[in-house]
């Protein structure tokens, strides 16, 4: 599993201590949203919804961020100056206790920023994503994908 910050196996070991010892698959997965056009002192919010047929354990934060879709190489990708709120619907719990700044939350590139701890989002609920530039003058484009795993559990 492409995790630098969870093997497959912690994964499974944390997921079995909430399913009682019930057998478990657990499905590499990635829920994706994109905030385009957001300015320069601009708020935007956006829904995502988790699958009914599983939970998700969330467990890293990927960031892509644009100007104006300029092209980018290795050496000269954007930092987007963007504060992020994710609020879980189904717990109605805020993950930090306030915005926190893009790039100390998810990966950009070559510095891998696992979330702290695991985070187990039950199914059939929803993640309210809110994203503010902070910047004084760029627009950005950002795409954010939230990776885990889906966690179904079966009867023994």
């Amino acid at each position: 599993m492409n995790n630098p910050g969870y093997s497959y196996s912690e994964l499974e070991a944390y997921a079995s201590k909430f399913y009682q010892g019930r057998p478990l698959l657990l499905t590499p997965y990635s829920y994706v949203l994109t905030f385009t056009g957001l300015a320069a002192a601009a708020t935007a919010t956006q829904v995502l919804s988790i699958a009914a047929n599983a939970d998700f354990i969330f467990t890293n934060l990927h960031y892509h961020a644009n100007i104006a879709n300029a092209a980018q190489t290795v050496g000269n990708k954007t930092v987007a100056l963007c504060r992020l709120l994710i609020t879980d619907s189904g717990s109605n719990e805020q993950f930090s206790s306030a915005a926190v700044d893009l790039e100390n939350y998810a990966t950009n590139a070559w510095f891998p920023n696992p979330v702290e701890y695991p985070r187990i989002v039950s199914g059939r609920s929803t993640l309210t994503v809110q994203l503010t530039n902070y910047d004084a003058a760029s627009t950005y484009n950002v795409d954010l994908a939230f990776t885990g795993v889906l966690v179904r559990a079966y009867t023994a």
